[in-house]
């Protein structure tokens, strides 16, 4: 009778024990949802979504005026302003940029999510250390350490590069224009040296 009754008792402990480990389960993995389910981080997310954007349009902004000014430049250097090839240009230019802005959107929408998805992978990692023995306290701490850590890197990816170049028809429009006008102008230098200064300037949009 004694042995079952000592069979019995471990056999209780071992219960009790287990459930006691079930609930510091279920105690540290509701902590770790608790931290991640802060409705503060969806906030954080938006406002390094805007940031993310902002940057990016002024990027693209900045490179749009660089590239309005060259070809004002290179039109002038053409003689071709008020035509159909200023026209031209100018709508490859607007479609650059129509691109470029669907673009920002589309990079700062996806830092938006890869802080989603790094947020949703630290969960799972946590969640799954809790089974073997992270307590409560700890695994909050280390929660919230995760979300700092991926927001920082969130952010850093925003600014890491800028949007690209969007407007590389028109920036080869502009070479080949002022190339063009270099080439004349060589030849015409040559010509100069050669004929002793006999030749009358010409070329094409008036530029030697």
């Amino acid at each position: 009778m004694s042995g079952g009754g000592g069979s019995n008792k471990a056999g209780d402990e071992a219960n009790r024990m287990e459930a006691e480990r079930q609930a510091s389960i279920k105690a540290a993995q509701a902590r770790i949802n608790s931290v991640f389910n802060d409705p503060g981080r969806g906030a954080d997310i938006a406002d390094t979504v805007a940031a993310s954007q902002q940057y990016l349009q002024r990027d693209l902004d900045e490179q749009k005026v660089n590239n309005d000014r060259d070809l004002k430049f290179a039109l002038a250097r053409g003689g071709v302003i008020g035509g159909s090839t200023q026209n031209d240009q100018q709508k490859v230019l607007g479609k650059a940029y129509g691109k470029g802005t669907l673009e920002v959107q589309r990079r700062a929408l996806e830092i938006g999510s890869n802080l989603e998805s790094a947020d949703q992978d630290a969960r799972a990692r946590l969640i799954s250390l809790a089974t073997s023995g992270l307590d409560a306290t700890t695994a909050a701490q280390q929660a919230a350490a995760a979300m700092r850590s991926n927001l920082e890197a969130g952010k850093a990816a925003s600014t890491a590069q800028g949007i690209g170049d969007f407007f590389g028809a028109t920036k080869t429009f502009a070479d080949n224009v002022k190339d063009a006008q270099q080439r004349r102008k060589a030849l015409y230098d040559s010509q100069q040296a050669l004929y002793g200064g006999s030749v009358v300037p010409g070329g094409y949009g008036g530029v030697p």
